[in-house]
C-alpha cells in the first residue's frame, strides 16, 4: 500500500500542479545538455546513486537514519553527517544552476 499510495500521490500532486509534460528530460537539462543527452542523464543518475550509496557506507547509515533518528538523539556524526548532506546538496544544486 505504501507503494501504490507514493505513485498515486506523485502522480495526483504533478496533475494538480500542471507538472505532467509527458518529457523524459526536463527544460534545464536539455538547454545545458541537449536534447540527445538522455544515456547522460541515465549516467550522472547511476554515479549519483553509486557516490550517494558509498556515502551512506561511510556515513553508517542513510540521510534519513541520520537526519530524523540520530540527531534527535543528539548524535555528533549524525549532525555532522546531516550538515555534509546540506552542503553537498547545496554546491551541486549551485553547479548546476550557475555553470
Amino acid at each position: 500500500m505504501l507503494v501504490i499510495g507514493v505513485i498515486v500521490g506523485a502522480f495526483l500532486a504533478a496533475w494538480t500542479g500542471g507538472e505532467i509534460t509527458g518529457r523524459f528530460l526536463p527544460p534545464l537539462w536539455e538547454a545545458r545538455f541537449g536534447e540527445d543527452s538522455t544515456a547522460l542523464r541515465s549516467a550522472f543518475a547511476f554515479v549519483g546513486g553509486a557516490i550517494m550509496a558509498f556515502g551512506a557506507r561511510m556515513a553508517g547509515g542513510c540521510t534519513s537514519g541520520h537526519g530524523i533518528s540520530g540527531a534527535l538523539q543528539l548524535s555528533v556524526g549524525s549532525w555532522v553527517a546531516l550538515i555534509c548532506f546540506f552542503a553537498g546538496g547545496v554546491a551541486v544544486a549551485m553547479m548546476m544552476y550557475r555553470l
